[in-house]
């Protein structure tokens, strides 16, 4: 009876502090202007309706997640006819979106201690939608270049058959255009990094998931400490002797440690480094448009598009990991590290794009595909996935990563 005594009382002084935090709320819109008045209290009915929405996603997320998945591999089984290749890919696209929505619905609503020390995310309108529009640009740019590659060789050239520029290569005009859409992707990212505030460095997943933070270098020293302590302590009173009181009290209140008001936070993130992270990232964001430009210019068969693309992505990610490794408040940050070994993980598509694919990776491609031919199902197998990424590899905006 007593512990169900505490417990309704702990729930009315919850539900009383929620009542009292609504309560002052409603106080602060009353007091704006009319006009403000109205559209915080728009804001607060909107981010309602958000977070209605997310607990019904997530209590329903163990159907839902999979039928998205399901719907998005259904696309591409349809049935081919005339200008299927746009309708496919904007069925994919607009399939995509609805996870995106939700993905971003989902970060929004959810206000975690742990996440917000790792994260910023924006929860302000209109700087919410910023992760929401670089995700919309990058899950249609894809239908953009099938749009403008298509209407580019449905164009009469003089001497040249429509049958005969279907079949060729796709016209390098189309990096113009690819370069306006880098270039309206590379403006929100730099607009979400610059719209972050306190310590936020980092993009994580192209401002999709938000922007990392170097965390405060005392308290992780001191938590990676206390996990120390306790786990040489369990394995004293296990094999050895049972802990001192003090010393389990000392590691109990190490672990349970809170911020204080008076404690001093440390960041070991020196200027010299904070300019550095900064270049690098502003070099991060800027290089897909430098890329699509030299394209542009000198074509998907030059050398020089490929190599200036892979010296400032080797610049800029070498650049983030010496500062991810040298500083203990980024370094500490797992969401940090991670993005860190994503971008040179992506390192990889280089072997997809020309002219490099089509001088080395093709070639090794073919005698892969010729060595497992005679296999059963392996044979026919790999000779499916060349064919695939053959064609794949001719758009920009499949391995553009």
């Amino acid at each position: 009876m007593g512990c169900a005594a505490t417990a309704g009382e702990e729930s009315k002084r919850g539900t009383h502090g929620q009542e009292s935090k609504n309560h002052l709320e409603e106080k602060e819109v009353e007091g704006r202007p009319p006009a403000r008045r109205r559209s915080s209290t728009a804001a607060m009915a909107a981010q309602g309706r958000l977070e209605r929405y997310a607990s019904w996603y997530r209590a329903n997320e163990h159907w839902i997640a999979p039928f998205e998945q399901a719907l998005q591999s259904a696309i591409w089984f349809l049935p081919d006819s005339a200008g299927s290749e746009v309708s496919t890919e904007l069925l994919h696209s607009a399939a995509s979106m609805w996870t995106v929505a939700n993905d971003q619905v989902l970060m929004l609503t959810e206000e975690t201690k742990e996440m917000d020390e790792l994260r910023s995310v924006e929860r302000k309108f209109p700087s919410l939608l910023l992760p929401l529009l670089v995700a919309t640009v990058e899950q249609f740019e894809t239908v953009v270049e099938v749009l403008v590659a298509r209407s580019l060789r449905a164009r009469p050239r003089d001497g040249t058959d429509a049958m005969a520029a279907n079949a060729g290569p796709l016209p390098r005009e189309r990096y113009a255009w690819l370069s306006l859409v880098e270039a309206a992707k590379a403006s929100l990212r730099l607009a979400l990094l610059y719209r972050s505030q306190g310590t936020s460095c980092m993009l994580l997943d192209g401002g999709v998931s938000g922007v990392a933070k170097a965390v405060d270098a005392s308290v992780s020293l001191e938590r990676a400490k206390a996990k120390r302590t306790e786990a040489f302590l369990a394995f004293r009173s296990r094999y050895l002797a049972p802990p001192s009181s003090g010393a389990a009290a000392a590691a109990a209140s190490a672990l349970e440690m809170e911020d204080g008001p008076n404690r001093e936070v440390v960041l070991d993130l020196r200027r010299d480094g904070a300019r550095l992270l900064a270049l690098a990232e502003v070099l991060h964001v800027c290089r897909p448009v430098i890329y699509c430009s030299l394209l542009y210019r000198h074509g998907a068969q030059s050398w020089k598009p490929w190599c200036v693309s892979l010296m400032a992505e080797l610049v800029a990610c070498y650049s983030t990991h010496r500062c991810v490794r040298r500083s203990r408040s980024l370094h500490t940050n797992p969401v940090c590290v991670r993005e860190s070994e994503a971008r040179w993980a992506r390192m990889v598509l280089y072997f997809a794009r020309s002219p490099f694919y089509d001088a080395f990776t093709r070639g090794r491609l073919k005698s892969v595909r010729r060595a497992l031919k005679p296999v059963p199902l392996l044979g026919a197998a790999a000779n499916a996935g060349y064919n695939l990424l053959d064609e794949i590899q001719e758009y920009y905006t499949y391995t553009s990563g």
